[in-house]
């Protein structure tokens, strides 16, 4: 199984999750296996997003750079999905005009399409709100399923 990760969810990862102590250390371990297996991805946006907000002295950043290929590029598949996505109005709103103006990166939308187009799982703290375009209403419109940081912990403890 393929999980796509948010920016939130690796961000909330190196915010406050440990490095450091025996059964973190496994944890950290697992991530990185998965992560090299191409079974732990992300979108390249979120890459984008993840390197305005850390500073480049910053461990956090120093991580997700080494990292760096675990954050994929849209192929064709996933930028028809994202073209068919943004046909509907409500999920147009997914990509704010603040980010627009400010040529600030919006990976909600690539997220989805990735994990539509490779049958994979989202991961995300964003919670389902109705009549939203937040990125687990993205993957409810695309079919794909999304579960919460709390679930994605569950399953790196059960490998």
């Amino acid at each position: 199984m393929i999980y796509i990760l948010d920016t939130n969810i690796i961000r909330t990862l190196l915010n406050f999750f440990p490095k450091k102590g025996k059964r973190f250390e496994e944890v950290w371990e697992k991530i990185d296996e998965k992560i090299k297996a191409g079974e732990f991805i992300s979108a390249d946006e979120c890459y984008n997003e993840l390197a305005r907000q850390f500073s480049e002295k910053t461990d956090q950043y120093q991580w997700f750079h080494g990292h760096k290929d675990m954050f994929k590029n849209p192929d064709d598949k996933e930028s028809v999905i994202i073209s068919q996505l943004l046909i509907n109005p409500k999920m147009r709103e997914t990509v704010h005009q603040k980010n627009i103006l400010e040529n600030r990166p919006s990976a909600d939308v690539y997220i989805a399409a990735k994990a539509k187009a490779l049958a994979a799982t989202v991961v995300t703290n964003e919670n389902y709100k109705p009549h939203s375009a937040q990125l687990p209403n993205l993957c409810e419109e695309l079919g794909v399923s999304c579960i919460s940081y709390d679930d994605f912990m569950a399953i790196i403890d059960s490998l």
